[in-house]
């Protein structure tokens, strides 16, 4: 548990702008749950994870926050993330999606390996202005300028309280802050059938993160069996992480030198 947010280590440090809510920081957990569709058999994990970054729905909390952003909504917890979806209706056959900030594993393997910049709607007196613009209410001018301030810095993401579990807390990803994840494993539950059938792939193992990128070449078949899609080694997302992951490796060897 951080000092912070409760997904994050313990002993990291936090580095805070001197005037705006944004922190900057790495060695978080995330989490995010979807509703199981059918039309989901046959897309190998890093298919399905890309499909968590989207125009957002106009009542989605804090869509509004920046304009022409697409948008990835994650949670603290698989209890937080699970709530979170259940407010939409959603079933009991969930895939559950756990998400770690790249930059922070022993073995990078997205270039440059950077922290994330969090605006912090917690703990810094953001709530006020958060409060606002999840109601759509007009700001004031003083308000539009900070919130601007807030967009030139080019956040990653914005944490802000849960509205469905107490003391949950979720993150609003934005598009960069997005492609700065990567998953340790995706997890098929269907709850809602007699069976209550489950299975997962591991994008990622040990406490370190260390990548596993065949992992995102699998893909679900009925009823919740995992198949590997042989050609995902060949695609250009695979090629450019395992670059990095070599790079990485060699970096981690002049190290130990």
């Amino acid at each position: 548990m951080g000092e912070f947010f409760t997904n994050q280590y313990w002993g990291i440090d936090i580095w805070k702008h001197q005037e705006l809510p944004i922190i900057e920081c790495d060695s978080f957990n995330f989490f995010r749950c979807v509703e199981f569709q059918n039309d989901f058999y046959g897309r190998t994990v890093s298919e399905l994870h890309k499909g968590n970054l989207r125009v957002s729905r106009a009542d989605n909390r804090y869509s509004n926050l920046f304009p022409g952003q697409r948008l990835s909504y994650w949670a603290d917890s698989p209890k937080t993330a699970r709530a979170e979806v259940k407010k939409w209706g959603a079933s009991n056959n969930l895939l559950t999606f756990w998400a770690y900030d790249d930059g922070s594993s022993f073995v990078p393997t997205i270039y440059p390996a950077e922290k994330l910049h969090i605006i912090d709607g917690i703990h810094f007196g953001f709530r006020k202005i958060l409060k606002k613009i999840e109601n759509h209410e007009d700001l004031t001018r003083e308000e539009k300028v900070f919130v601007d301030r807030i967009g030139h810095e080019k956040p990653d993401c914005l944490a802000y309280s849960s509205e469905t579990r107490k003391d949950g807390t979720c993150f609003l990803f934005f598009e960069p802050g997005f492609k700065k994840l990567s998953l340790r494993k995706v997890t098929l539950r269907l709850g809602s059938c007699k069976g209550k059938n489950t299975t997962r792939v591991t994008c990622a193992v040990t406490s370190d993160f260390r990548p596993v990128l065949e992992g995102y070449g699998y893909y679900f078949s009925p009823i919740a069996k995992t198949k590997y899609d042989d050609k995902y080694t060949t695609s250009d997302e695979y090629i450019l992480r395992k670059q990095v992951d070599e790079y990485s490796h060699e970096q981690i060897t002049e190290m130990m030198r």
